[in-house]
């Protein structure tokens, strides 16, 4: 089996077309951006598994509009401490024009903690970002404004 026929089998399409298939190598973006809380369900002392959810208005840099996402968590330990803090586990999508980004992470949480930056894997997107990996942090800067900043790879 030849070198284009070979790699025609692997991309399942047919020998002739096979030279018209492109392969880039993965590119990574780095997204910022603030993730403002509009409605969150979280109560001021949550009991272990409280679920809830926060939805979030995106804006770049500058201040404008870039989206809007969601978060879903659940509360999975709770630390008694002053101030308290509880540790979460959560998914988060942010909505951007061009396609949306899936991630998920675990946090010991206690908002606002300026200067703390929490991990988030990036899971995976639609459109723009349909192959999206990479990680990501958050900042919780103030009761409703977090900074959020994403290496996004894509193929």
């Amino acid at each position: 089996m030849g070198d284009m026929s070979r790699r025609a089998a692997l991309l399942g399409v047919p020998a002739a077309a096979a030279g018209t298939v492109a392969v880039s190598a993965p590119g990574t973006t780095e997204l910022s951006f603030t993730a403002t809380r509009s409605k969150n369900t979280l109560p001021l002392s949550p009991p272990l598994g409280a679920p809830f959810i926060i939805y979030l208005a995106l804006r770049n840099p500058t201040g404008q509009a870039i989206g809007d996402g969601s978060l879903t968590a659940m509360v999975v330990d709770l630390i008694p401490d002053v101030p308290p803090k509880i540790v979460i586990q959560l998914k988060v999508i942010f909505r951007l024009a061009d396609g949306e980004i899936h991630a998920s992470g675990m946090q010991i949480r206690q908002v606002p903690e300026p200067g703390k930056l929490h991990q988030l894997a990036i899971t995976g997107g639609t459109r723009a970002y349909s192959s999206a990996r990479g990680e990501g942090t958050v900042e919780h800067v103030t009761a409703d404004v977090s900074a959020v900043t994403l290496k996004v790879v894509t193929d």
